[in-house]
């Protein structure tokens, strides 16, 4: 039995043939493949990352503070818009590309 599975071709490979970059399998025929398009997606997320956190940036959202209660208050839609986690982050975390 197998203990990896290319994310491109999904071929069955074993310990000694498959090769791993940032979390993603592949075999030997696709590894730069599979750095190109882990590295593309990788630089989207962080493009996308950065501009959901821009509205916050700098901002007292601290709730402790009278402050950050008030531009939680204000900011209550953009604040829960960033917390939640984008699908192609989520599938980046699953190891799909």
């Amino acid at each position: 039995m197998s203990e990896y599975k290319c994310c491109r071709c999904k071929s069955e490979l074993d310990g000694y043939s498959a090769y791993e970059y940032r979390g993603f399998v592949s075999c030997e025929a696709h590894f730069d493949e599979v750095i190109q398009l882990v590295d593309a997606k990788r630089s989207d997320l962080i493009e996308r990352e950065a501009s959901r956190l821009k509205p916050l940036a700098g901002l007292d959202i601290h709730p402790d503070s009278p402050i950050g209660q008030v531009n939680r208050r204000i900011l209550g839609g953009v604040i829960e818009a960033v917390a939640k986690e984008h699908p192609i982050e989520a599938e980046y975390r699953k190891g799909i590309l």
